[in-house]
């Protein structure tokens, strides 16, 4: 069986030293139970659209008899000011940004990224990645090839399946699909179209291919690798178990 895992740092093995990734990271972890023939083409700091065209190519290659997604952060965006750069907005790092005749310096940079990520509002990206994740099934489908999707980063939660109590907004959505939504600012009529708009999108989603719909990566638990900031040892099992149960019951 040869298999193709995607996604961001999480999917890489980030935070932990190359040596030690065969043995703590999901994705060999999950390989190895199987006895699978995998390769791992995720690259750190990916955005969801680099992920979506990965895997499109992975799918498209008719190599796999199934590719794995890792989603990450909604809000993810990468620019390309040149053929040999790129610009992040991943991380609001304090450093001047210089290419060519481009030169941000640190003040405005980080304001930059800043208001870039203002710019790139949620509720949008995930109507987006439904999208993405329903092309990618079809062509899965197509092509013969299995599609599985990871929640990585994903902040979405449950609400958007469950009845909405028009009476009762404020106790039927989740703090952040409030935020999303601009609970405070809106009138009750805005808001129910706004998350109706959500929920029938979220209706088109197969969730049957997903491990771990809501509950992320990130959300599991609190351990960090040796080198800090990335899930650990702990999380990564976790996910790989979840994997396992849910290819098995498959």
């Amino acid at each position: 069986m040869n298999v193709c895992f995607n996604g961001c740092s999480f999917t890489v093995g980030e935070g932990f030293e190359p040596e030690q990734r065969d043995t703590y990271i999901y994705d060999r972890l999950v390989a190895k139970h199987f006895n699978w023939q995998r390769e791992n083409i995720a690259s750190p700091g990916s955005c969801n659209k680099g992920i979506f065209l990965r895997s499109a190519d992975a799918i498209r290659s008719k190599k796999y008899d199934i590719v794995f997604s890792q989603w990450s952060a909604l809000n993810r965006i990468w620019l390309f000011p040149g053929p040999d750069c790129t610009y992040s907005i991943n991380h609001l790092n304090k450093d001047d940004f210089l290419y060519r005749e481009i030169h941000l310096e640190e003040k405005f940079n980080t304001k930059l990224k800043y208001t870039l990520r203002l710019l790139n509002h949620d509720y949008h990206n995930i109507l987006e990645l439904i999208k993405f994740t329903n092309i990618l099934n079809d062509l899965g489908e197509h092509t013969n090839t299995k599609v599985v999707h990871i929640n990585g980063l994903i902040p979405w939660k449950d609400d958007l399946v469950k009845p909405l109590d028009k009476n009762n907004l404020a106790g039927s959505l989740d703090s952040y699909t409030k935020i999303i939504l601009d609970f405070g600012n809106r009138d009750d009529k805005k808001i129910i179209m706004f998350m109706q708009e959500l929920q029938d999108n979220f209706a088109t989603l197969r969730q049957e291919n997903w491990v771990n719909l809501f509950q992320s990566l990130q959300d599991r638990g609190s351990d960090t690798g040796p080198l800090g900031h990335h899930p650990g040892i702990e999380s990564h099992m976790w996910l790989a178990g979840e994997i396992i149960n849910y290819m098995e019951k498959q």
